[in-house]
């Protein structure tokens, strides 16, 4: 008869060999997109992590020390794919940049230059502390700007990270660090989280990181007045799906035409109340047909296109009233979305316009 011992070590190597064929097999399938998307490096590093998280157990005890190192790297690439992934248009936070970092690269200063113990709580307690906060992180980067979000297969995703991956990363780390629950137990969490993500992923991968045709496709709409109808050419670069009705275009470009996106604070459930469609419908409206991932993303070309229209044309109007009039309710957010559309600030492209409306007709 098994023996508890060795029936636990047959479930945990079950466990083990299961996870890290799964997740090698995920990694192969998302690895044709590596080139494309910083996000899919992100994932593929995350899910390395995760198979030398189940083969530690198996590895020379001389390897346990960097085995520990790679695996304290998972709530950083954690946060960072939830970053990437969720949060295009956000600002680039330094601190929290260089706290993901710092998180795994103290313990392995630590352990290669073998640190002596009093500055342990430096290399070791301050980024077990931060571990926390990163996962804490990634479930707010994730939570953030849902409603905003586009595209339904990158929601579900969000839906299914919330449920698997940060349950599991985490129960992983309070596992680990506070040293409850068993080696089994944080096994099966991540088989779970990486069999949801497998799902979810090859469901619609290319929902999730762009290829060539999306990049193609991003940049037709980029040089495309907000509010215009897509080419046939665009939409025939589009995914495979039933594509919501013109009707729909219409009533929205209707009521945008009367500057309902100068309105603050500017919701997806606003406009959709206000054109008496289901959000669903407007979400795919706006993603399908004029190509945008992000809600936010669309308000601010409309507003941008306008004010870069009266920079242009009334060039005795201050900058500051235009962005009020536009919708922004400070200036920085105004500089900020107006230097990513034109990558230059409001008052230098007022400046060349008015260079460019002086020349001598002879020139």
């Amino acid at each position: 008869m098994m023996t508890q011992p060795l029936a636990s070590f047959n479930l945990a190597l079950f466990f083990a060999a299961f996870g890290s064929g799964l997740s090698l097999t995920l990694g192969l399938i998302t690895l044709r997109d590596i080139r494309h998307s910083i996000s899919v490096r992100l994932f593929i590093l995350l899910l390395l992590t995760a198979i030398v998280h189940w083969l530690h157990p198996w590895l020379p005890t001389t390897l346990h020390g960097y085995s520990f190192i790679i695996q304290s790297a998972a709530p950083a690439l954690f946060w960072m794919f939830c970053r990437v992934t969720f949060a295009e248009s956000k600002p680039f936070h330094y601190v929290i940049w260089l706290g993901a970092f710092y998180s795994f690269l103290a313990p392995l200063t630590f352990l290669l230059i073998n640190q002596p113990q009093s500055l342990s709580f430096t290399f070791k307690a301050i980024p077990q502390w931060l571990e926390y906060v990163l996962v804490l992180a990634g479930l707010w980067e994730v939570l953030a700007n849902w409603n905003h979000d586009l595209i339904e297969d990158r929601r579900r995703l969000r839906a299914g990270i919330m449920l698997s991956t940060g349950l599991a990363v985490g129960w992983g780390i309070v596992s680990f660090n506070l040293q409850i629950g068993g080696i089994i137990s944080r096994y099966l969490a991540l088989n779970i989280a990486i069999l949801i993500l497998a799902w979810l992923l090859l469901k619609s991968r290319i929902e999730f990181w762009p290829t060539n045709q999306k990049k193609l496709q991003t940049l037709n709409h980029q040089h495309r007045e907000p509010n215009a109808l897509p080419s046939t050419h665009e939409l025939s670069l589009k995914t495979q799906r039933p594509l919501t009705t013109n009707n729909d275009l219409i009533l929205l470009q209707e009521l945008m035409a009367t500057g309902f996106y100068r309105k603050e604070n500017l919701t997806l459930a606003q406009l959709a109340q206000a054109l008496n469609l289901p959000e669903y419908r407007l979400r795919a409206t706006i993603n399908q047909l004029l190509s945008y991932n992000n809600f936010n993303e669309y308000i601010n070309a409309l507003r941008i296109n306008e004010a870069a229209h009266r920079l242009t044309n009334e060039t005795h109007t201050p900058i500051t009233n235009i962005a009020l009039d536009v919708g922004y309710r400070t200036m920085s957010s105004f500089n900020r979305a107006f230097r990513k559309a034109y990558d230059c600030t409001p008052s230098e492209f007022r400046a060349s316009q008015k260079k460019q409306n002086t020349k001598p007709l002879n020139e």
